[in-house]
């Protein structure tokens, strides 16, 4: 993985060179990030050939477990809310201003296109009337997102959804619970609006 980085990178220094000097610099950010949060005792695993173009924040006691090449742009915030909360995302997978909320689970699989949306696992409050009572708690289920799923801007994906492989969440869309593979969602509360081009149909 670092040597097929390595020459992509050596690649783009000869066609060009601008844009080359600024992957390795997000790469050396990502470097500095990994060290930085160690120094500080964060929960930051993985994340080998990290490119930080943007800012990465991450807060809390729980894990966030980065694959190898992912991709920062804009500010991505990863906010943990429990010793035990994991947020993975997987390899070759790109953010752009995402925020994470997670008090259990959010998982993303490789390949990921995730725009400035929100991803909670919690409901933070109790919807009940109560919630002012220390002894109700918010709903929290995990979320979980397939391989090469792309989330556009201003979506909110709530606790308990899941996305199928290859599925688009469209601009806005507010998903809660399960979605099948190679769908396009859209919609508020968000729907299955088409089979993406190139899928097998859905039944």
């Amino acid at each position: 993985m670092q040597t097929r980085h390595l020459s992509k990178t050596i690649r783009l220094a000869l066609g060009n060179p601008g844009k080359a000097f600024r992957r390795l610099w997000a790469l050396g950010k990502g470097y500095r990030l990994r060290a930085w949060c160690k120094l500080r005792g964060k929960r930051l695993v993985g994340a080998r050939s990290l490119h930080v173009f943007g800012h990465l924040d991450i807060r809390g006691p729980g894990v966030v477990e980065l694959g190898d090449g992912v991709i920062i742009e804009m500010r991505v915030t990863a906010f943990t809310y429990s010793p035990h909360a994991v947020i993975r995302i997987g390899t070759h997978s790109f953010l752009n201003g995402t925020r994470f909320g997670c008090a259990e689970e959010i998982t993303v699989g490789r390949d990921a296109i995730l725009g400035e949306s929100h991803i909670f696992d919690t409901d933070f409050h109790s919807t009940a009337a109560n919630r002012w009572d220390p002894n109700v708690r918010a709903r929290v289920r995990a979320v979980r997102l397939a391989d090469n799923v792309w989330v556009a801007a201003n979506a909110g994906l709530l606790p308990g959804t899941t996305i199928g492989e290859n599925s688009v969440v469209g601009f806005g869309a507010i998903c809660s619970g399960p979605y099948p593979a190679n769908v396009v969602i859209a919609g508020n509360p968000a729907r299955v609006l088409k089979t993406i081009p190139g899928a097998i149909e859905v039944v």
